[in-house]
């Protein structure tokens, strides 16, 4: 790879640096961090104070300190395979032990405030004469019996809460327009809790017309009619997810702090009658692979990027690699070796290019030093030269440019790629989504690229120069931090380059 390929990853890199440093940090909608918003939620609980700016830097308050006791009066259960801690007010999940290689992973973000509240106001208590099942239930003063049930689900059949009211009395009764609430917030593993409260997101998948598979929209706070698929919140790694019946609930409103908050529509139970709500939901990690298979389209939550179909077709090149080899590592390298022999004719004219402009190098060199003091006339003359000799300048950037799409839209599926958690490859490496413990393959990686910058022809002006050579120390330290698995694509990638130009160096010379 020449010059030209640097500069065009090192701008491609840029801009990417550039959007979810700068725009997505700026623009995406403003959250809280482990704290109930200024507009709480109508549905929280009566905790802990709402946090000011002179409370930043302050010692946590007293109610923070009593959340143990909180969570104390909550009851253990399991949900399907997840071990979660239900609370009497609402019935509300307060913690959320996802397991996954690594271990387990709280996913609630906030116990105070807890996942699926309702009836905030009520005090349930578990219905111990239903033996499969996790039922709560309560009576409210009017005499309405109100019973949730959590439903794990099975197979293709997502987990689901149902809501149940029955009138025992001899009169109407109103159910009233109760809420179900998702938020504030939603945790994540430990390496991504630095980043999440920038990555937390309140988000809706909504049907495109005529058509199934809809587009994913951002919500910013207020209500939103819909109607969408599905909706809820998600950060990089994780998804809380609802699928109301627009018949059955109004318009989702979204709160500061990445809050969900949808309100049933009014409902009369006559007397001795029953009503009942039921919203699937989704609440996990975001595994392209299983949320593929429920047909709800919640893979669209995992962001590919820009090039979101070459990312997609990436991931499951991947996944097939996986099937066949039982590790994720060494399918990234498989992956990266046939992307290599697929674009080989693209990398062949860029080292032909390279190789011309190699050639030039000293007639370059003698036109620079005759025109030192005429730089409009060192360009005419350096064109004449290209002209004369069949050279292209770009010839050597523009089939790079072209391959990335690709490397982009895989860099974007290795980073948010889910699967890799807790992914092995060999030796040192025990996860694929955290960086290099030791920084070897970063610094391996660096060593290659500083090899292939001495094997390309100097660039014309010094400045270039110098950019050209720290370019290799700049990949290095910014790689330094990347997952792993990244690193190893890029290493390989770099590493094929290198053996390419070092084997056909006499035929290119020729």
């Amino acid at each position: 790879m020449d010059k030209n390929l640097w500069l065009a990853v090192a701008l491609s890199i840029a801009v990417y640096a550039a959007w979810f440093g700068f725009f997505e940090k700026r623009f995406a909608p403003p959250q809280a961090q482990n704290s109930v918003s200024s507009g709480a939620p109508a549905n929280a609980l009566p905790a802990a104070r709402p946090q000011t700016q002179n409370d930043v830097h302050a010692p946590p308050p007293k109610a923070a300190i009593d959340q143990k006791a909180f969570l104390a009066q909550a009851e253990t259960v399991r949900i399907g395979e997840v071990e979660a801690k239900i609370h009497p007010r609402g019935a509300a999940i307060v913690s959320f032990l996802y397991p996954e290689p690594l271990g387990q992973v709280e996913l609630v973000e906030n116990p105070d405030q807890g996942l699926f509240m309702t009836f905030p106001e009520l005090d349930f208590k578990r219905d111990l004469s239903v033996r499969n099942g996790i039922v709560y239930s309560v009576v409210r003063p009017d005499g309405l019996r109100i019973s949730k049930e959590y439903l794990p689900g099975q197979g293709t059949v997502l987990p689901r809460v149902r809501i149940v009211a029955v009138n025992p009395t001899r009169k109407p009764l109103e159910a009233g327009a109760w809420t179900l609430s998702v938020g504030p917030g939603l945790s994540t593993i430990d390496t991504e809790k630095k980043e999440n409260e920038s990555l937390l997101r309140s988000i809706a998948l909504t049907p495109e017309a005529g058509g199934l598979k809809g587009r994913i929209e951002a919500l910013k706070p207020g209500e939103h009619p819909g109607p969408y698929r599905w909706i809820g919140i998600d950060n990089r790694y994780f998804l809380a997810a609802l699928m109301p019946s627009s018949e059955l609930f109004g318009p989702a409103k979204i709160e500061a702090a990445a809050t969900l908050i949808l309100t049933a529509k009014p409902v009369t139970v006559s007397a001795g009658g029953s009503f009942t709500w039921e919203v699937p939901f989704y609440l996990g990690a975001k595994g392209h692979t299983w949320l593929s298979r429920y047909g709800a389209g919640l893979e669209r939550s995992i962001d590919f990027g820009f090039f979101s179909q070459i990312g997609r077709g990436m991931l499951a090149a991947l996944e097939r690699l996986y099937r066949a080899t039982g590790n994720w590592g060494w399918a990234i390298v498989i992956l990266t070796l046939a992307l290599q022999v697929l674009l080989f004719p693209l990398t062949w004219k860029s080292l032909r290019a390279a190789a011309a402009m190699k050639k030039l190098q000293p007639e370059i060199a003698k036109l620079q030093q005759k025109y030192a003091g005429d730089a409009a006339k060192l360009n005419t003359e350096t064109m004449q030269l290209y002209k004369t000799k069949g050279a292209n300048p770009l010839g050597g950037c523009l089939p790079m440019v072209l391959q990335m799409p690709i490397f982009i839209a895989l860099f974007n599926a290795l980073r948010g790629s889910w699967e890799l958690h807790g992914a092995t490859w060999i030796f040192w490496i025990g996860d694929l989504s955290a960086k290099d413990p030791y920084y070897v393959l970063p610094v391996v990686m660096g060593a290659l690229m500083f090899l292939q910058s001495k094997m390309n022809p100097p660039a014309g002006d010094p400045a270039q120069q110098k950019v050209m050579m720290f370019m290799p120390l700049i990949f290095t330290f910014m790689f330094m931090n990347f997952p792993s698995g990244l690193v190893l694509y890029w290493l390989t990638n770099s590493l094929v380059s290198t053996v390419l130009q070092v084997a056909l160096k006499d035929r290119l010379e020729a």
